[in-house]
Formats: C-alpha cells, sequence, structure tokens
C-alpha cells in the first residue's frame, strides 16, 4: 500500500469498528478504498500544484487551445471508485440505511412480494 493509503487505512478502520461493520474479511475491499482515496489526494494536489484545472496549448494552425489537465481525469476516476467503496461499507447517507452491524441487509419488501 501506498504511504498515503496507509494513513487513510488507520482512519477508516476507526470509523468502521465504531459503526460495527468491519471484518477480517474486509481487509482488501477497505486496500482498495484506500488507494482510491490516496489516488484521489495526488491527483487534487498536482492540480492544486498547476493552479488550474485547465492549460493552454496551440494548434498545428497556430491557434490557441484550452485543454483539461490529465488530473482531472485521475481525480473524477479515483471519486468514482471511492463513492462506489463507500457505498460497500455503510459509509453513504443512502447506504448506511442499508447495512446493520451484523453484516445483514433490510429485506426489501418488493422483493418479498415478488419472490413468492
Amino acid at each position: 500500500m501506498s504511504d498515503r493509503a496507509r494513513e487513510t487505512w488507520g482512519y477508516v478502520t476507526g470509523l468502521l469498528d465504531r459503526m460495527g461493520v468491519l471484518t477480517e474479511i474486509d481487509g482488501v475491499a477497505l486496500e482498495m478504498l484506500c488507494e482510491a482515496y490516496a489516488d484521489f489526494l495526488a491527483a487534487r494536489a498536482e492540480l492544486k500544484a498547476f493552479g488550474s484545472e485547465y492549460y493552454a496549448t496551440s494548434t498545428a494552425a497556430g491557434d490557441q487551445m484550452h485543454r483539461v489537465h490529465p488530473a482531472v481525469a485521475q481525480r473524477n476516476d479515483a471519486d468514482r471508485r471511492i463513492r462506489a467503496w463507500l457505498a460497500e461499507f455503510g459509509m453513504t447517507p443512502s447506504a448506511r440505511a442499508r447495512v446493520k452491524a451484523d453484516g445483514t441487509e433490510d429485506d426489501d419488501p418488493a422483493e418479498n412480494y415478488f419472490a413468492s
């Protein structure tokens, strides 16, 4: 794991433990969440150092055009991965409503009705 992911690991495991949803088998998924967050922070830092999400470049005809900095795509991809992993651990408001500490999810009344 990267150094930044290790820092995140300690913080996130503490949160999940207090929520009562952390189990030994969650290690790989938690590592993926931590690495995604580390990627997000690295891309955000790169954009901050660059000073903008865009840069100017010249076309073959000599015209100037603006392009999106590659770190924007990296940040957005990491954000997508983070959101997916947060939901898996019940760390978003909507996901938290579905996750219980014993690892079971609430029964879906519609599923129960249509399954019969």
